[in-house]
C-alpha cells in the first residue's frame, strides 16, 4: 500500500455523535461501541452562577447562552478535539422543538464552526443498532414516554403515541412518599422525620439524590402484586383509611433499605415505596392510558398489514426502562390487555415480542447513530457550514425549499 494511502487511513477523523437528552447527554464518536461519556444535561449559567438544565430555557437567547457553554464543555473537557475538524451527528426526538434544533445548529455552525451537521431521529436510530428496517420503538425517558412505529425505514408519524410519564414523575412520587413516611437516623438517640431534618437544613432533596435512590433501591413489581397495590391505593384515596378486607389483603412489602445521605445521616427507604414508586408507569389515567396501552393504541393506528411484523419487533429504550422488572411487567400487562374487548375484537394478536439490543437501554439510539455515522450517507445528508451560512435555516426531515434546489434532506 502506498504511503499516502496509509496516512489517509490513520488521519481519518470520525464524526462526533451527540444525544442531548432531557436528563443526560451521551457523547462519543462514530464506529465506537458506546458513548465516551454520559453526563447530566446541565451547566453552570454564566450570568447567574447557578446550575441549570439545558431544556429548562426561557427564551431563545437564554438557550443560546447555555448551549454555547455546554457544547464548549463537551468538546474541550470531555472529547478534547477540535470542533472544526469533525462532522456532527445529532440524535433528536421526533417531538424536539424547532427552536431548540435551530439554536443548537446556530451554536455549532456560527460559534464552533463545525464542517457539517445532520439530525437523525432517535427512534429510527434504534433500528440501526439491531440492523432491522421495521419495528415499534418505545422510548421511556425522563419526562415522557413516546411510541413510534417504523416500517421499512420510514417513521409512521401519524401513529405515534405519547404520555407525560417517566423518570421525573417517579422522582416526584419518591420525594412525596419520603417526606411523608421516611425517617433519618442521626447522631441523636432517636430517629427523626425526613421532613423535619430537611426543614432545619433549609433545602429539599436534590434531584441527583432522588435519581440515586430510584436506581439503587426501586424496582417494578410483578403485575399481580401491582394490581393489588393499585386497588389498595384506590380504596385508600376514596375512603381515606383502609379497613381490613380479606379481598384486598395487601401482600407483605419488601424489606426497608438504609440509604446514606451523608456521613452522619442514614435515610430509611420504606419497602412499600421501593415497589410502589414505579407503579405509576402502569396506572391508567382518566383516559385509560398507560405505557402498555400506548403500544397497542399505536398498533391499532398502523396499517393492518404491518401490525403483525411491528408487534413481533418491539424495541424498548430510555433510562427509565432500565428499572429491574420493567420489561417483564410490561409484557405481562400487554398480554392482559390483548384479552380486553377494546383490543381483542379489533386486533387479534397473540403476543408481543421485545428485542434485546446489544446495548443498555439508555444509549440504544446513540449506538445506532454511531453506526449510521460511519456510513457514506452522512456526507450526502449533512448540512454544510456554507449551506447554513447562506440560508441560516435547518430543513425538516423532508423540506420542499431544500428539495427544489437539489439539496439532500432527511
Amino acid at each position: 500500500m502506498p504511503m499516502y494511502e496509509t496516512i489517509a487511513v490513520v488521519a481519518e477523523k470520525h464524526s462526533v455523535i451527540l444525544d442531548i437528552g432531557t436528563a443526560y447527554t451521551k457523547i462519543g464518536f462514530a464506529r465506537e461501541l458506546g458513548p465516551r461519556f454520559i453526563i447530566p444535561t446541565e451547566i453552570i449559567h454564566p450570568q447567574t452562577g447557578k446550575a441549570v438544565r439545558i431544556w429548562n430555557y426561557q427564551t431563545k437567547d437564554d438557550l443560546y447562552i447555555v448551549l454555547k457553554e455546554f457544547i464548549h464543555r463537551l468538546y474541550f473537557k470531555y472529547l478534547a478535539v477540535n470542533p472544526k475538524d469533525r462532522r456532527v451527528v445529532i440524535v433528536e426526538s421526533v417531538l424536539c422543538p424547532t427552536v431548540f434544533r435551530n439554536t443548537l445548529a446556530e451554536v455549532l455552525f456560527m460559534h464552533f464552526e463545525i464542517p457539517s451537521l445532520v439530525y437523525v431521529p432517535s427512534h429510527l436510530m434504534a433500528l440501526f443498532t439491531l440492523g432491522i428496517s421495521s419495528a415499534l420503538v418505545m422510548d421511556v425517558g425522563y419526562s415522557e414516554t413516546i411510541v413510534l412505529p417504523i416500517y421499512c425505514g420510514v417513521p409512521i408519524l401519524n401513529t405515534y403515541e405519547s404520555l407525560p410519564v417517566g423518570g421525573q414523575l417517579i422522582h416526584r412520587r419518591i420525594e412525596a412518599e419520603l417526606m411523608e413516611k421516611a425517617y433519618v437516623k442521626t447522631s441523636a438517640p432517636h430517629e427523626r422525620p425526613l421532613a423535619e431534618v430537611l426543614s432545619e437544613l433549609g433545602e429539599p432533596l436534590k434531584e441527583s439524590v432522588l435519581e440515586d435512590i430510584k436506581v439503587r433501591t426501586c424496582f417494578v413489581t410483578p403485575r399481580a402484586r401491582g394490581l393489588i397495590l393499585q386497588a389498595h391505593e384506590s380504596r385508600k384515596r376514596i375512603k381515606g383509611t383502609v379497613s381490613p378486607d380479606p379481598e384486598f389483603e395487601v401482600p407483605t412489602p419488601p424489606p426497608d433499605v438504609e440509604y446514606p445521605l451523608d456521613g452522619e445521616k442514614i435515610l430509611t427507604i420504606p419497602g412499600t415505596l421501593r415497589e410502589w414508586a414505579a407503579e405509576l408507569l402502569f396506572e391508567q389515567d382518566a383516559d385509560n392510558k398507560s405505557i402498555a396501552t400506548l403500544i397497542l393504541d399505536s398498533l391499532l393506528r398502523c396499517p393492518i398489514d404491518t401490525r403483525k411484523e411491528l408487534a413481533s419487533n418491539v424495541i424498548i429504550m430510555g433510562g427509565t426502562a432500565m428499572l429491574p422488572g420493567f420489561k417483564h411487567s410490561l409484557l405481562t400487562e400487554i398480554k392482559m390487555l390483548l384479552d380486553d374487548p377494546r383490543y381483542s375484537s379489533r386486533m387479534p394478536l397473540k403476543e408481543i415480542k421485545i428485542h434485546k439490543p446489544p446495548a443498555k437501554e439508555n444509549y440504544v439510539a446513540w449506538l445506532g447513530a454511531a453506526a449510521f455515522g460511519a456510513t457514506e450517507a452522512v456526507p450526502s445528508r449533512s448540512i454544510t457550514k456554507d449551506q447554513y451560512r447562506q440560508k441560516k435555516y435547518i430543513p425538516d426531515w423532508c423540506d420542499k425549499q431544500w428539495a427544489e434546489n437539489g439539496e439532500k434532506c432527511l
